[in-house]
């Protein structure tokens, strides 16, 4: 479903289209009723765009006569940088200015983009998400690496248009990999951006790091999302709270890109531990929920570096038992032909 400020925007696309509009026109082609038209178009009143109304048979709604502003000369990261702030600001509420103001001065901007950039950058404002800051883990705060403008700027065209895509991604372990998948849509989360769709070669809904992908390629056809689809939960969903799931927290000696190495970013919250603990330098908290507190102990082991447990007790005695049968499983010798035998 388009969201509100992307329909009112979608009017003043029709309007500078040109001509006088009729309000059924204008309903009928953006699927809502005469009353919503009417209050779309007092909102671009409202963000100072002048739009002038007339009577009659013949009446209806048009831009007023040589409001058009000349292509706003921008390459198209520059303008996904200019719209992403004001984007940010919005959605995150996180900056000085009102709603009405963010709203505003992205229309302005989307106003003066030549065409097919402004379509591009309209898919973006239709299909992007930010997580509320505190949900899911805190990523290294470094941002997304790589030039993912281009990246986003097909994926959202594509979320939007319900178009299949095909693209290059490496996976945290380094391999490169082929994936043909459905976008639903693209999400912000602590300084990373994320696609999220069903992943057709393996038949799952899945999570992808932008700055992983390249070479965006549109498949045949469309598709239709499942009505219950949810990208910001697809992406923060793992740390909900779930009684279904142990919390689990470790202090752990080892860097961050050795522990992303074994456990998927989406999973876990990862960040450095108090320097002045009584343990010393290099340590990180991790908090994460899991079904299986046997996963937990087997990835400890995999991980290889040393670690303290904080909680649950549970997972304590689940790695004394895992570390049992792994000393007993080295002490067993095999003689050929023979049973084994402590």
């Amino acid at each position: 479903m388009s969201r509100p400020t992307s329909r009112v925007l979608g009017v003043l696309e029709l309007l500078q289209a040109g001509g006088t509009h009729t309000v059924a026109d204008l309903a009928g082609r953006l699927g809502v009723d005469e009353r919503t038209v009417r209050r779309y178009i007092e909102h671009l009143r409202d963000l100072g765009i002048p739009v002038d109304g007339t009577r009659g048979r013949y009446g209806g709604y048009r831009l007023a006569r040589h409001y058009r502003m000349p292509p706003l000369m921008l390459t198209d990261e520059e303008a996904l940088a200019v719209v992403w702030a004001l984007l940010l600001s919005g959605r995150s509420r996180s900056g000085p200015a009102s709603a009405l103001a963010v709203d505003s001065a992205t229309a302005k901007v989307r106003r003066v983009l030549p065409a097919a950039l402004a379509r591009r950058i309209g898919a973006v404002v239709e299909v992007i998400d930010f997580t509320v800051p505190g949900q899911g883990h805190h990523d290294d705060e470094d941002g997304a690496d790589g030039d993912v403008a281009p990246v986003l700027l097909s994926l959202a065209e594509a979320a939007q248009d319900r178009r299949p895509v095909t693209f290059a991604y490496t996976t945290r372990q380094g391999r490169a990999a082929q994936r043909s998948v459905q976008p639903y849509g693209v999400v912000a989360h602590h300084g990373r951006l994320y696609l999220t769709g069903f992943d057709v070669t393996r038949r799952a809904v899945r999570t992808f790091r932008l700055d992983r992908i390249a070479g965006v390629r549109l498949l045949e056809g469309t598709f239709a999302p499942p009505a219950d689809a949810d990208p910001v939960q697809q992406v923060i969903g793992p740390l909900a709270p779930s009684p279904q799931l142990h919390e689990v927290s470790f202090l752990i000696k080892a860097d961050i890109a050795h522990v992303w190495s074994r456990i998927p970013e989406t999973l876990a919250s990862v960040s450095p531990d108090d320097p002045d603990n009584q343990i010393g330098e290099g340590w990180l908290r991790v908090f994460l929920r899991a079904e299986r507190l046997e996963w937990v102990a087997g990835t400890l082991a995999m991980l290889d570096s040393p670690f303290i447990i904080e909680h649950p007790q549970a997972l304590r005695d689940v790695v004394t038992a895992l570390g049992q049968r792994l000393i007993k499983a080295a002490d067993v010798t095999v003689v050929r032909g023979a049973a084994p035998s402590p």
